[in-house]
């Protein structure tokens, strides 16, 4: 690893495991809290839910940068990311790897014994989730759900078996699709490099119109399961929220530009970023 300051180091680690990107997952693992507490919280509990999601986005996003690094050292874009420009090594990236994987279980330890058994699933998630771009461009929708089961074990953290409520798993669809949808937004940057590298998405496989159909199809579906919800809760807070989630989701496929690198991060992190948050709040206020 590249000497560097005590702030430029936390910057880089921060940056290295995408930590702004929880908005798009920490909402919703705490949406599944939220919908197995119904009003009755447990601070120790929350405190202890989001430190495992924390480190389980660490962990995921450092094994994705280990495991892409042959294509990601190819790839214009990313030519100033920590791993390829050498801030830091790969040795230093798997220590990493492992300390965020040991956090995230010592995390889990404390919760109950379900989660503790069900928490290698998720590493094996994290594991094979890089690997997938290699071989189907329906690795967007596995992705998702990598994402995704946050939903299950906000809830399962609180409740230790599995719901019979159908609302935790609507979520969990709504969410994973939701993610799935917009990733495939995120990738158009990359299509020339990636058909050079033979990484498929729904970009290089169907082109950015057809991509782009799917991502509005994918997302289309996403939104039926947020509908699909308002008939299990009796909330007309969460009417309003579903109507301006719709309106977000429009938002950022009529204002795609697929050719403006700009228009590309509005869609992926402006429109989306609010997404998680205000469902969240409307399950607080539902629940």
């Amino acid at each position: 690893m590249v000497k560097t300051g005590v702030v430029g180091y936390f910057r880089d680690v921060s940056d290295f495991i995408r930590l702004e990107h929880t908005v798009f997952d920490l909402p919703f693992v705490w949406s599944g809290l939220v919908v197995a507490s119904a009003g009755n919280y447990d601070l120790t509990k929350f405190i202890l839910v989001t430190l495992a999601a924390i480190f389980a986005r660490a962990t995921a996003m450092t094994i994705n940068r280990i495991e892409g690094r042959k294509y990601d050292m190819l790839n214009p874009r990313k030519k100033n990311w920590q791993l390829i420009s050498g801030r830091f090594s790969m040795r230093f990236a798997v220590f990493m790897a492992f300390l965020f994987a040991a956090l995230f279980e010592l995390s889990v330890f404390f919760i109950n014994t379900l989660v503790i058994e069900l928490s290698p699933v998720v590493l094996v998630l994290f594991v094979t989730d890089p690997l997938l771009k290699r071989f189907t461009s329906m690795r967007h929708f596995y992705m998702g759900f990598t994402i995704g089961v946050g939903v299950m074990a906000g809830y399962l953290s609180v409740i230790p078996a599995f719901p019979v409520s159908p609302v935790p798993y609507l979520i969990l669809i709504a969410a994973s699709l939701w993610i799935a949808g917009f990733d495939m937004i995120y990738v158009i940057p990359d299509i020339d490099t990636d058909i050079r590298n033979g990484l498929k998405t729904v970009m290089t496989d169907y082109g950015i119109k057809k991509g782009h159909d799917i991502s509005i199809l994918t997302h289309a579906v996403s939104f039926m399961a947020f509908l699909a919800i308002a008939f299990f809760i009796n909330s007309v807070v969460y009417y309003v929220v579903l109507a301006v989630i719709g309106i977000l989701m429009l938002l950022q496929h009529i204002s795609l530009d697929p050719s403006d690198v700009r228009s590309i991060r509005f869609s992926f992190l402006g429109a989306n970023s609010m997404v998680g948050i205000m469902f969240l709040v409307a399950m607080i206020f539902a629940f």
